[in-house]
């Protein structure tokens, strides 16, 4: 539930301000007016009215949107801003957008545009004009953007890949002779001898390790898992043949309990409540943190550590085994984004071919990747982009109408190793992780009424109260009684309509 952002429920009260709008709204255009097919003539390409996400640069004349017109005939009219205002206006008024692509954070929002009536089904046109999004899509995918058995929108499914976990000072390790840690217990060791021996002689300004916990609270993917829950406390796991939220096991109190007791003895960052992302990054650039939980992409901070710290050096621990000695790391796996039809465009059709073109072989691996030799190149079997030539496809992603998770994660590390120092994180953690990753269930799940209902509370009131709990032994005892008003306040609900697909799913 971390995922549901509280981007989701403005979005809800917006759109539900406005939502008698559509009982003016004409009847969708019938599949069978509308053009056969993606025009092959290249001197008359499709045009298409797209939006999508507010970015900084100009779709317009960015390569891969020229990259579509040329090898797919179809010309984009793009535009950035789904923001919730926008969005609802543009949906309400009929403005004739052919297709407008969203994050699957408003997975859930899919629902209420299915309920007003604002969005195309797209079966018709997916039998007739789809065979590659058939065949790219299990029915568990189809079903997380179906209702009633029509589909509403066409999915992306995420590149899967392990890309955050805990990294540490290979060279502090190195000077204190330490080996590397395996265990949670060996972990506070390790952080205990940074602390006491202090390698980067920085005294009071030592960190032996630190999280930015405004942004990403308790979550810790490859520790927290060692405590027998999910990538942090909340999050939804598999007991027993039924999904139970984390938070209910007692592995939460183990964990809490562990982080409390870095705190405590000042191995976890004392700024660590606070903590947003960029300070993080900032911190270990200048060498004063020994661990660190990170991504992959947060490069600029092994970069500015090499740049100031001569020898030093950042990387991954493997997923931290558990008592009984299980490894386990979340992966990106499950729907990344999707793509709607609004109920006023007449081009539903032209949408679902030009889909289906991006996912041909014939166009799939050049729209992704540009051409070998010149953007990008194959090494035993991986991907590696060519400077400065792969620079043109740094937006790329924005203009992807459909993507599948298998396709598309072999190419995506090219985009990885786009600098230096961010392919060596890249390659780091996937080595150590990509044997023990796991797809977070949730991100499999179809729309959820409790979810749209009470996810974005449920969120605040957990992320607050395990925050204080690592600042304070005494809030630990309160554990219990969170757990009930979690239940209370809609968690109930949600884990309810949870198992309730899950059993089905498992059938």
């Amino acid at each position: 539930m971390a995922s549901r952002k509280s981007y989701i429920m403005s979005m809800v009260a917006a759109w539900l301000a406005i939502s008698f709008v559509f009982s003016g709204c004409g009847k969708s255009p019938s599949t069978e007016t509308q053009k056969d097919a993606v025009s092959t003539d290249s001197s008359k390409p499709v045009t298409l009215k797209y939006l999508s996400s507010t970015d900084k640069f100009n779709p317009d004349e960015d390569y891969t949107g020229k990259r579509i017109k040329e090898l797919l005939h179809v010309e984009l009219v793009s535009s950035m801003g789904t923001e919730a205002d926008k969005l609802n206006m543009i949906l309400s008024s009929g403005q004739d957008y052919d297709m407008i692509n969203l994050s699957a954070t408003a997975r859930n929002l899919l629902g209420t545009y299915i309920k007003n009536g604002a969005l195309q089904p797209l079966n018709e046109a997916i039998d007739k004009y789809g065979p590659n999004l058939k065949k790219a899509f299990t029915k568990e995918v189809w079903d997380m953007v179906s209702s009633d058995g029509k589909i509403y929108a066409i999915p992306t499914t995420n590149y899967t890949a392990v890309v955050d976990g805990i990294v540490i000072r290979e060279d502090w390790l190195k000077k204190l002779n330490l080996a590397v840690p395996t265990t949670p217990d060996e972990l506070y060791a390790v952080l205990k001898a940074f602390k006491e021996k202090d390698p980067g002689g920085l005294g009071a300004k030592n960190i032996p390790f630190s999280m930015a916990g405004a942004d990403t609270g308790l979550e810790a993917n490859g520790l927290s898992q060692a405590f027998g829950i999910g990538k942090s406390p909340t999050s939804i796991v598999e007991k027993s043949g039924s999904l139970v939220n984390g938070l209910e096991t007692s592995g939460a109190k183990e964990y809490v309990t562990y982080m409390h007791k870095l705190y405590a003895e000042g191995l976890l960052d004392a700024d660590y409540p606070i903590t947003k992302k960029d300070k993080l990054v900032e911190r270990i650039g200048a060498g004063l943190v020994g661990a660190a939980y990170i991504q992959c992409w947060d490069s600029a901070a092994l970069k500015a550590l090499q740049a100031s710290n001569a020898g030093a050096n950042l990387i991954y621990l493997a997923p931290l085994k558990s008592k009984d000695g299980k490894q386990l790391a979340q992966d990106t796996g499950g729907l990344y984004q999707f793509l709607i039809v609004p109920k006023t465009s007449k081009n539903v059709n032209e949408v679902v071919k030009y889909a289906n073109a991006f996912l041909d072989p014939a166009n799939y691996t050049k729209l992704i990747l540009g051409e070998e030799g010149v953007t990008f190149k194959v090494e035993n079997g991986q991907y590696y982009p060519i400077f400065p030539a792969f620079n043109d496809l740094n937006k790329g992603r924005w203009f992807y109408p459909v993507n599948e998770s298998k396709l598309y994660t072999p190419l995506f590390a090219a985009r990885a190793r786009k600098e230096k120092e961010m392919g060596q994180l890249w390659d780091d953690v996937t080595n150590k992780s990509s044997k023990f990753m796991y797809s977070d269930i949730t991100n499999f799940a179809p729309m959820m009424p409790s979810v749209e209902k009470y996810g974005n509370q449920l969120d605040i009131l957990v992320k607050d109260r395990l925050v204080k709990m690592v600042l304070d032994a005494k809030e630990l005892d309160k554990l219990d009684a969170l757990v009930n008003e979690w239940k209370e306040k809609g968690g109930q609900a949600v884990m309810t309509e949870y198992n309730n697909w899950y059993k089905n799913r498992t059938k």
